[in-house]
């Protein structure tokens, strides 16, 4: 793995850079002057904060991967032939001594360390108004949001879920600090205390969070529903709901309506979204796509043209089964008596006219609604809570169906229909216990013919991300995970 140094270089404006070296841990420049003075000004630290977002777009994060390893590996989303469309994501395929081909790990601690960075300097800048301190706190609280972030999407990725063996098993690698060359290469935490780590950096974030809207960057209601995530992933049913019942009662953002749904996803920065990352034309970080490569590859303009990726036959059943159902839409076909052909329509890009263009979604106010009703209905607020917010989704995705008094299996019905594409089906059956299924018969299903077991359970050793064989060789310390040849 290259290692990866924090830069910050102030030149026509500030900008955030990352140069290579030999492993994630060395961190601190050789130019080590230029990296803790460049943070001068509360500008300069405003430039610093931006640069938090930069590498969560690449194709190998919320570009693409997180998603991918959502849906595909769930029941959603699968390649349309064995050719295209990552199908060693699609099949467990992927083994830790053949190459390195997933690099999500070394692109979150590249989040990382531009966080640790920010946070191991802004403290040195000296601020006396009101206005300027929050500012400065807020740039702050960014910087332990991100982190907790990307803490859990490592532990998620890598990690067996928490409810598997109450977070016993190997998480993360835990750098909280600025981190020298010469420092002593640690081994990987366990999944309880990434989870730890990263609801401890919520709670330093929250304080220091504003409460305004900023769509592309954490504010507090992104920090407070990221934190009901995470209890959700826990099992912390009753901490879960209230930090989701805080954000549904006194955020500013509210459910687009059912009018409106289709269009809400051409939109950027629409009233639904309490958190998504900005791409443009003005701001392309790959020249074939990159942040953009999911929904590209999902998109097609003409019949039979285009994508890659299409849902599979099962969730076009689920969808169609309530008829009137306003997420239906996105199912195109070429032909109405073959749904094997469908393709999903539901990313156009921002302003509908260019598909390569959208802006990932990382958090909803829907999900907060979802949360609400799983804390509820699994703690102590009770099945009545429960169904209210159940309902309040389901009824602004098919105003004519009935009310229904909220389960378990409801409520993961519901998060199935509503998140295809966001990247949450696999990460639920697994933090659940709960299985996925795919049949061969399934479409242009090909995973059991692949030799991917056709049930998949948190038992299946491959549930979790091997750590690549390169990153092992620059960084012994590296524990591989169970199943994997050492």
């Amino acid at each position: 793995m290259k290692k990866y140094i924090l830069n910050i270089l102030v030149a026509s404006g500030l900008m955030l850079s990352l140069w290579s070296c030999e492993d994630f841990l060395d961190t601190k420049p050789s130019n080590v002057i230029v990296a803790e003075t460049a943070m001068l000004t509360l500008y300069d630290a405003g430039i610093v904060a931006n640069g938090l977002y930069e590498n969560m777009k690449w194709f190998d994060y919320y570009g693409t991967q997180m998603q991918l390893f959502g849906d595909q590996r769930g029941d959603n989303i699968q390649p349309r032939t064995m050719s295209v469309g990552w199908p060693q994501i699609y099949t467990l395929g992927y083994e830790a001594e053949a190459n390195s081909y997933f690099s999500t790990w070394e692109r979150c601690y590249q989040t990382i360390m531009r966080c640790n960075t920010l946070l191991g300097n802004i403290d040195k800048l000296q601020v006396t108004s009101t206005a300027d301190i929050a500012k400065k706190n807020d740039y702050k609280g960014q910087a332990y949001a991100v982190r907790a972030l990307v803490y859990h999407d490592l532990v998620r990725v890598y990690g067996y879920p928490y409810m598997k063996d109450n977070g016993a098993s190997l998480g993360a690698v835990l750098i909280t600090e600025i981190t020298s060359p010469t420092n002593s290469k640690k081994p990987r935490s366990t999944v309880a205390e990434t989870y730890a780590q990263a609801l401890s950096d919520l709670e330093n974030a929250l304080p220091l969070l504003s409460k305004a809207k900023n769509t592309y960057h954490f504010n507090y209601w992104a920090a407070k529903l990221l934190q009901a995530r995470i209890y959700l992933y826990k099992g912390d049913w009753n901490n879960a709901y209230t930090a989701a019942k805080e954000v549904i009662d006194q955020s500013p953002y509210s459910m687009v309506s059912n009018a409106g749904y289709v269009d809400y996803w051409k939109q950027a920065g629409a009233n639904e979204t309490v958190l998504e990352l900005f791409v443009s034309n003005e701001a392309r970080i790959d020249s074939d796509g990159g942040y953009a490569s999911m929904w590209h590859n999902l998109w097609h303009g003409a019949p039979s043209s285009g994508a890659t990726l299409i849902p599979t036959v099962a969730w076009i059943n689920l969808i169609k089964s309530e008829p009137g159902d306003v997420r239906a839409t996105f199912v195109r076909t070429d032909s109405q008596y073959d749904i094997s052909k469908a393709w999903l329509s539901k990313f156009p890009g921002n302003g509908g006219t260019n598909f390569r263009l959208n802006n990932p979604r990382l958090m909803r106010i829907t999900e907060a609604y979802l949360i609400a009703a799983e804390g509820a209905l699994k703690g102590t607020a009770g099945v009545a809570a429960a169904s209210t917010y159940l309902n309040a989704v389901r009824k602004r995705a098919n105003p004519s169906v009935t009310d229904v008094v909220a389960t378990d299996d409801l409520i993961q019905i519901e998060r199935r229909k509503e998140f295809i594409g966001e990247g949450h089906r696999f990460f639920d059956q697994m933090r659940l216990g709960k299985s996925i299924t795919r049949a061969d018969g399934d479409g242009h299903n090909f995973a059991v013919s692949a030799g991917c077991p056709e049930t998949i359970t948190w038992n299946y050793f491959k549930v979790v991300l091997p750590i690549s064989h390169t990153e092992r060789q620059l960084y012994p310390e590296l524990q591989q995970n169970p199943g994997y040849t050492q």
